[in-house]
């Protein structure tokens, strides 16, 4: 028998090596499974910066979201392209702007493939040993391919991965914040309170001060403080599973949002979102930055692909417009020289209208593309918030200030706005002398912009349904020249009527229905300053292109000099091309709610279904959106 010292010596010696063999294995798989780091995206839905108090004043404290920057980056500037999910979204996924690749639009009603050659990031991460993971919301308006998700569901979660040393991608999307959040009834208002007081928020200067807009602020900022709980949460499920310092965390906002006037429009309320990246003590050697600091260079949802990618070493593919704002040889010297975002606003859901901005340092400069379009105009959804119906009511009532009644009137061609000295965007630079070298400079940068894109949305979405929609980075590509000189001819609305006029009346006589479609447009600008081109405009009435003929009586209904219902009624009932007939009713609505040309829902037996053209008639009709369901009938 042993003695009991080279006894308890075998015991160390074993116990040693054990220990050893241990340290040694869970090194290997620790050094494998942390080769690459892991990125997860914590999405809240529809909240700009207003309503965080890291970001904007008037918001209210986060303290897990505020934890996240202490260890990492706040970026001070970060916008989402587009301010409606949909678009936003499908940004995202693709590092595409969306009018370039015929993604404007929200919600589709053409699905259309990715550009050539390109595919949705994740996929890309997928080729080189990620798991991706998807909780749970996509709402692509781009075709993905079956290859972008290891998983996409409500139950998707890094957990899954199916071999533990795998990094991952994972995105996880919160209703929690969503604008239906705001959809309460007059019952829950009345019955409800809220844990922040209404007293103590900041309205908007373009709101009314309201005890109904006070409490539907308050409970938004209640929702924000569930969001700020969920952040922490995730944060502590990666800790529990020892992979927080493998990980960077992005959390941002989806867009702007919520309450009016933010989502679904392209001021820095719909665009300018909150974002801090949690950076991880294993991977800080890809961050040229110090952790807790501020990044004032603008980052867009065009970027965020491209920089996860950058973080995990894989090649960024041509096709995109984003660039890395983060990973191995990204300098954030270069990062915070960059000080230029571009928006885009098109159609949400029913409710049509063209709006680009450009974002450079301090000033936003926004181009109107239909400025006889109210902000205000009718959109079911929109309208289902108590405050929007309030906000209305009060317009027609008369008890607006000049800054709250804004939104129900015509809007001007441009707009500039220093969103420093005015966060709210209230008082519109464009046409004080002071600012003309600004305005000028933006002006051009967004006129090179769309023209270098090139902007899809220069076509209406009737037309490009019809022949871009297969193909629409080709389809741009092969009309690059005709698009130019359609940005030419909506941009004569910027020039005095008197030098402009000879001009839009040659076009109003072009050859090609896109010239007539915008010159007609330049007319609705100017509105009854234009009212010399009455004649020349309503020989469109007859014009062989349909989207023509709306157009042409848009302007005479502006003008007053003649009803333009007849005649988009007759449109809406004829033609068989159902997104069409959405335009038109965008107008016949346009003319119903703020120019007194009334209409009644037995005017309209459309041949054509589809789009949205239910939604407008039931709005025509007094049906509450959305419509109640048909009872089914009792069987006897």
């Amino acid at each position: 028998m042993r003695n009991k010292e080279n006894y308890y010596g075998d015991v160390k010696t074993l116990k040693f090596s054990v220990l050893s063999f241990w340290f040694v294995f869970v090194c290997l798989h620790t050094s494998h499974g942390a080769e690459r780091p892991n990125v997860v995206w914590i999405v809240s839905e529809d909240n700009s910066i207003h309503y965080l108090k890291h970001f904007f004043k008037e918001g209210i404290e986060a303290p897990h979201i505020e934890a996240l920057a202490t260890k990492g980056l706040t970026f001070n500037h970060a916008f989402s392209n587009a301010p409606v999910c949909s678009v936003a979204r499908t940004t995202l996924a693709t590092g595409c702007y969306g009018p370039r690749i015929g993604t404007q639009f929200h919600r589709k009603y053409v699905r259309v493939p990715m550009p050539d050659g390109l595919r949705m990031f994740p996929a890309y991460l997928r080729d080189t040993g990620y798991y991706t993971t998807n909780n749970s919301k996509t709402d692509y308006n781009a075709i993905p391919a079956k290859d972008v998700w290891d998983v996409s569901s409500r139950s998707a979660t890094w957990r899954n991965r199916p071999d533990p040393s795998k990094p991952f991608f994972h995105m996880q999307s919160h209703a929690e914040s969503h604008e239906s959040r705001l959809h309460f009834s007059q019952t829950i208002y009345e019955q409800e309170k809220t844990v922040t007081d209404p007293d103590s928020v900041h309205l908007a200067d373009y709101f009314p001060d309201t005890p109904l807009f006070r409490y539907t602020h308050a409970r938004y900022l209640d929702r924000m403080t569930v969001i700020d709980g969920i952040v922490g949460d995730t944060v502590e499920k990666l800790k529990t599973d020892g992979l927080l310092e493998d990980t960077f965390i992005f959390y941002f906002g989806d867009h702007g949002g919520v309450l009016p006037r933010g989502k679904g429009y392209i001021h820095e309320s719909g665009l300018h979102v909150p974002l801090v990246v949690r950076i991880p003590e294993n991977f800080k050697h890809l961050v040229d930055a110090e952790q807790g600091s501020r990044v004032n260079g603008f980052v867009s949802f065009i970027d965020f692909g491209p920089t996860v990618l950058q973080l995990a070493g894989v090649k960024i593919p041509s096709q995109v417009d984003g660039r890395p704002f983060l990973g191995k040889g990204i300098s954030m010297e270069e990062v915070d020289s960059r000080d230029e975002a571009f928006g885009y606003a098109d159609r949400f859901d029913e409710k049509y209208d063209f709006v680009r901005s450009i974002r450079k340092g301090k000033y936003q400069y926004i181009r109107q593309y239909q400025p006889y379009l109210p902000d205000g105009l009718q959109n079911n959804y929109r309208y289902k918030m108590l405050a929007y119906k309030e906000w209305r009511e009060l317009y027609h009532a008369g008890k607006l200030k000049v800054a709250q009644e804004q939104f129900f009137k015509p809007k001007t061609a441009e707009a500039l706005y220093d969103v420093v000295k005015d966060p709210h965007q209230v008082n519109n630079l464009a046409g004080v002398e002071k600012f003309d070298s600004v305005l000028r400079d933006l002006r051009g940068r967004l006129q090179k912009k769309v023209k270098q894109l090139p902007d899809l949305s220069f076509y209406p979405e009737s037309h490009l349904a019809e022949h871009a929609m297969e193909n629409p980075v080709v389809f741009g590509k092969l009309h690059q020249k005709e698009i130019e000189t359609l940005v030419d001819t909506a941009d004569l609305a910027l020039f005095p009527f008197e030098q402009a006029k000879p001009m839009i009346n040659r076009a109003l006589s072009s050859g090609s229905p896109m010239i007539r479609y915008w010159a007609a447009m330049a007319c609705s600008s100017f509105g009854r300053e234009a009212g010399a081109l009455a004649d020349s405009v309503e020989s469109l009435l007859k014009d062989p292109s349909e989207i023509v003929q709306v157009r042409a009586a848009e302007f005479l209904g502006l003008i007053r000099q003649q009803n333009p219902q007849p005649i988009l009624t007759r449109i809406v009932n004829s033609t068989r091309k159902p997104i069409l007939a959405t335009e038109a009713l965008n107008s016949v609505v346009l003319f119903k709610d703020f120019h007194d040309y009334p209409v009644s829902r037995s005017d309209f037996d459309p041949v054509s279904k589809g789009a949205d053209i239910d939604d407008r008639l039931n709005y025509i009709n007094g049906i509450p959106y959305p419509p109640k369901p048909a009872k089914p009938k009792r069987v006897k």
